[in-house]
């Protein structure tokens, strides 16, 4: 991982780019896993995302391995890229098309895609994790998760 491409580090996280948001409330994330470590590659995809401006901010977490060990939620050893947006139906899809070109969602053994979440900022402000958190957008409301044409 190039240092010298972060903003900075804080509370575990590894932020890129600035949060130009005007409206908090619209404001949520699309969340993709890494396996590993954070590779030259992938954070030159998130500054190609932030340059071509399919998002303004992205985070992911902290590969040291003393902040690492610390989560509790690492449990596997994974870490997670987060990738802001605005609700805005436009922008959901420039970045989902911007993950499924490159590589960036899974796919199930049946070759579909994972119909990963959107969640608000809000909703993680609330504490809407597990069971308590319902999806009102997720990449099937974009794509088609079979081929990953857009709709």
């Amino acid at each position: 991982m190039k240092a010298e491409l972060l903003n900075h580090r804080v509370g575990g996280w590894c932020w890129y780019g600035a949060s130009t948001f005007e409206n908090p409330d619209n404001v949520g994330k699309f969340m993709t896993p890494v396996q590993g470590d954070i590779s030259n590659e992938v954070q030159e995809l998130i500054i190609k995302a932030i340059k071509q401006g399919v998002t303004p901010l992205v985070k992911h977490t902290d590969p040291d391995p003393d902040i690492l060990a610390s989560n509790p939620f690492a449990k596997d050893g994974s870490l997670m890229i987060i990738w802001y947006s605005t609700d805005d139906k436009e922008s959901l899809k420039a970045l989902a098309k911007f993950l499924v070109t490159h590589g960036l969602v899974r796919k199930t053994k049946a070759g579909r895609y994972y119909n990963i979440s959107f969640k608000y900022d809000k909703q993680t402000r609330n504490g809407e994790y597990g069971d308590e958190f319902k999806a009102s957008i997720s990449l099937q409301d974009l794509m088609d998760l079979n081929t990953g044409e857009l709709y």
